[in-house]
C-alpha cells in the first residue's frame, strides 16, 4: 500500500465536465498520443505497454485544437480537454464495462506527474521529517509546506529518517502549484 502526496484545489471537489467517446476515436486518440509523442520526444501516455481500463494522458503539450480534431472537436471534449490545460493537469479515461461507456474527464495528476507515490513507512518518515502528525490521510496549505521546506531543520530530521532524498521532488509538487491561493497539499 502507498500514499499519494499531490497538490489539491477547490476545483477538485467540484464536478468537472466530462465527455462520452466511442472506442473507435480513443483508438484514434490512443494512435495520435504515440505519434505526437514520438514526434515531441516525450510519452504522452503512461504506462504506453499496457492501458487498462482507466488510464491518463499527458494533453498540455499538445494544441487544443489538434486534439480535439481527433473528437470532431465535439464541445463535451473541447470542454474537458481546455480546462486539463488551463489546470495543468492530465485527462483521465475510463472504460465502464458495465454500462460499455468510455468517459474523459479531467484527472486529478498534474501534466508532468510530480506526485509522490510512496509506501507507508517512507510517507510516514516525510510527514516526520516536515513536522508534520503522520497519518494516512491530510492536508495543509501549500504556504505551510514551503516555511516547513525551508526550515533548516528539516534536510536534518529527513536524512535522520532516510527520505532526505524526496525533498527535492517534494520542492518540485509545491512549484508545480504555482501561486494558486486555495491549493493545499494533501495525501491519502
Amino acid at each position: 500500500m502507498s500514499i499519494l502526496f499531490r497538490i489539491t484545489e477547490p476545483a477538485d471537489d467540484a464536478a468537472t465536465s466530462s465527455a462520452i467517446i466511442t472506442a473507435r476515436k480513443l483508438a484514434a486518440f490512443r494512435r495520435f498520443l504515440r505519434s505526437e509523442g514520438d514526434r515531441i520526444g516525450i510519452a504522452l501516455l503512461k504506462p504506453d505497454e499496457y492501458l487498462g481500463d482507466s488510464f491518463e494522458a499527458r494533453v498540455c503539450p499538445l494544441a487544443l485544437a489538434a486534439i480535439t480534431s481527433v473528437f470532431d472537436h465535439d464541445a463535451a471534449v473541447i470542454a474537458v480537454v481546455e480546462e486539463a490545460q488551463f489546470r495543468g493537469r492530465r485527462i483521465a479515461i475510463h472504460h465502464c464495462p458495465s454500462s460499455a461507456e468510455i468517459t474523459l474527464r479531467v484527472a486529478l495528476t498534474s501534466d508532468q506527474g510530480v506526485e509522490l507515490d510512496l509506501a507507508y513507512g517512507n510517507a510516514y518518515a516525510l510527514l516526520e521529517a516536515l513536522a508534520i502528525e503522520p497519518d494516512s490521510v491530510g492536508d495543509i496549505p501549500i504556504d505551510l509546506l514551503r516555511a516547513r521546506l525551508s526550515d533548516p531543520a528539516t534536510p536534518n530530521r529527513a536524512a535522520l529518517r532516510g527520505v532526505d532524498h524526496y525533498l527535492p521532488r517534494l520542492e518540485r509538487l509545491v512549484a508545480s502549484a504555482q501561486e494558486r491561493e486555495a491549493a493545499r497539499f494533501a495525501w491519502a
